[in-house]
């Protein structure tokens, strides 16, 4: 070929397809060993991994989208890497985030369900609010679009916590809205799992209207809170829920169970190390005492933490005052700031004062075999229809034996007199079971 046809050709030494082929080769080479040392370096060594992720993102921009493995993989990893710094730029981070989702579409279903699921996994498990708040909501129509919805749940929840904590109350409530109309639509297989997600989902339905003074809504998710299993929640969900179902019980004077669950709530508060255990542990101490429960349930060892919290002394003193019958103590204690200004024991207070009326109807039939009506109405200061309530639901615990005389206004106090028969029947009959027949 002559000289002419070279330049015809516009060839240049040193550019034949194979040479090409070979460079193309050398750089895939350097891209892959780049990307598996950044990949091992990552957790040791994140300012070389960072480096080099952030090469290979450029190096392969000029590479068709559909074959940017290595760059979706990097995205994944730079997100990591600066989820663990203290301090990043948010629009480096939003960059990563757009870089992630925009090839997210075009790798395998499973290679990219894998990365997105441990995107979101670590943004939840990251304990920088600002990072949750900004971040991962930006992931959640994502997530809902490629109908991962378990994860779109969980990350959702993540959310509601940072809401509730921040006291974001109206995106709280937007948040529960989302994930109820997003569960009502979707199917989940796993029907535990998705029974969890709605009874997390009640319980910060409860904690929001708590918090925005909608007491009045809390009750009609009372039949739904009993039917929750608390086995897959966490246990600060878990507190919420009993404690929820404590103060109803307590409220429709279920006092046992109520306890029951209050401490239940206790210890799940304790587990979550969550400031709520001291109020569940009063709570359920002021109904073990409607419930007329022998145990002080401050004796309880893991009770122990708060023994010199001022605020639970309080209620020490009021348990201590009730066993001793201590009214004044115990009267001066119900009515005390301290207690009215708790929405829940305010409404607990009348029970508690019946308490003191008993405990002095009592001291007064240890001192009377029979007393009028009228005249024990006006030592105690209360209506006699009322009164006859109080002595007979006494009678009926048997705190006492007793017969009210309605028509000639009088109390009989018989617990001697039955106590001396019954003495005398026994005698009776062991003299009969000595006759030798």
């Amino acid at each position: 070929m002559s000289d002419q046809e070279y330049d015809d050709y516009n060839y240049e030494p040193g550019f034949d397809d194979g040479q090409i082929d070979q460079e193309d080769n050398q750089e895939e080479i350097e891209l892959e060993n780049n990307y598996n040392t950044a990949e091992d370096e990552w957790k040791t060594n994140p300012d070389l991994a960072y480096q080099l992720f952030n090469e290979i993102i450029e190096k392969e921009k000029s590479k068709d989208i559909n074959s940017r493995q290595r760059s979706f993989k990097s995205y994944q990893y730079l997100i990591q890497i600066l989820i663990q710094k203290p301090k990043f730029d948010d629009n480096l981070m939003c960059q990563y985030i757009q870089g992630f989702l925009e090839l997210l579409d075009k790798q395998y279903k499973t290679e990219g369900d894998k990365a997105l699921k441990i995107v979101v996994d670590s943004l939840m498990n990251s304990n920088n609010s600002h990072l949750i708040s900004t971040v991962l909501p930006n992931l959640l129509e994502k997530l809902k679009s490629m109908n991962q919805i378990g994860i779109y749940c969980g990350a959702s929840m993540k959310l509601c916590k940072d809401y509730y904590q921040k006291g974001s109350f109206n995106k709280l409530e937007e948040i529960i809205q989302n994930i109820q109309s997003v569960l009502e639509n979707s199917q989940i297989q796993d029907e535990d799992r998705k029974k969890a997600f709605l009874a997390e989902l009640l319980a910060y339905r409860v904690l929001l209207y708590k918090s925005t003074n909608r007491q009045n809504q809390i009750k009609p998710l009372y039949r739904q809170l009993l039917k929750c299993n608390l086995d897959l929640l966490e246990s600060y969900i878990s507190g919420v829920i009993n404690l929820t179902i404590g103060q109803q019980k307590a409220l429709e004077r279920q006092y046992e169970q109520s306890r029951k669950k209050l401490m239940e709530a206790f210890y799940n508060f304790l587990d979550s190390s969550s400031p709520e255990a001291k109020q569940a542990l009063i709570y359920a101490s002021v109904v073990s005492i409607l419930e007329n429960f022998k145990m002080n349930l401050f004796d309880d060892m893991k009770s122990k933490v708060y023994d010199q919290d001022l605020n639970v002394r309080v209620f020490q003193d009021l348990r201590i005052s009730y066993e001793q019958q201590n009214v004044q103590i115990f009267s001066s204690i119900i009515n005390s700031e301290q207690f009215q200004k708790d929405s829940f024991l305010a409404l607990l207070k009348p029970y508690m004062q019946q308490i003191i009326v008993e405990v002095k109807i009592l001291r007064y039939v240890k001192c009377y075999s029979t007393i009028k009506l009228d005249y024990l109405s006006k030592q105690l200061l209360i209506e006699i229809p009322v009164l006859q309530k109080y002595i007979q639901g006494l009678i009926t615990k048997k705190q006492f034996n007793g017969l009210i005389d309605e028509i000639a206004g009088y109390l009989e106090i018989r617990e001697e007199v039955a106590e001396t028969q019954t003495k005398a029947l026994k005698v009776i009959v062991d003299q009969i079971k000595s006759f030798d027949y």
